[in-house]
């Protein structure tokens, strides 16, 4: 009993110090080359979806598409931005441009080769999805993908509902 009481506090704990979590400062780079903080790509005062992906995690593509489909619908009535930042190496980063081009995400798609906004974020596999507040305060986070989860992305973003 004590043992489950302390699991609950701690997950408790975890779950209040991670909702305090701002977007770290970090560098990256965007699909033209071009490198540049993370928080000056993300200032637009709106809420931000930030999705960890990798060319070659399926499930990550999965997660992404499904967010693509329901953009379009989801930006009639709610203002809100979507960042998938690629964590492909150096080796593996060439594809990301066809990829994101082939399926035609309306997403802007940062590079993040050396992983240091992933290590900044805590994040331990992929895909990994945040959404931020309009200040860039971690709000809710997911680890993997199951289909229909996106669903719980809108019920998030819906608190900035106009």
């Amino acid at each position: 009993m004590k043992g489950c009481i302390l699991a609950v506090v701690l997950v408790l704990l975890f779950q209040h110090v991670f909702s305090q979590r701002q977007l770290p400062d970090v560098t990256v780079e965007n699909l033209a080359g071009d490198r540049c903080s993370v928080r000056e790509v993300m200032n637009d005062s709106v809420p931000v979806v930030l999705a960890f992906w990798a060319t070659t995690c399926k499930p990550c593509i999965q997660e992404l598409d499904a967010l693509s489909e329901k953009f379009e619908d989801w930006k009639e009535i709610l203002d809100f931005k979507v960042v998938a930042v690629a964590t492909d190496d150096s080796r593996t980063a060439l594809k990301v441009r066809p990829m994101t081009e082939g399926r035609d995400w309306p997403f802007e798609v940062l590079l993040d080769k050396n992983q240091e906004l992933k290590r900044a974020m805590n994040v331990s596999s992929i895909p990994f999805l945040f959404v931020l507040d309009k200040t860039g305060k971690v709000v809710h986070s997911h680890c993997g993908y199951t289909p229909g989860a996106e669903m719980e992305v809108l019920n998030v973003l819906e608190k900035w509902k106009p």
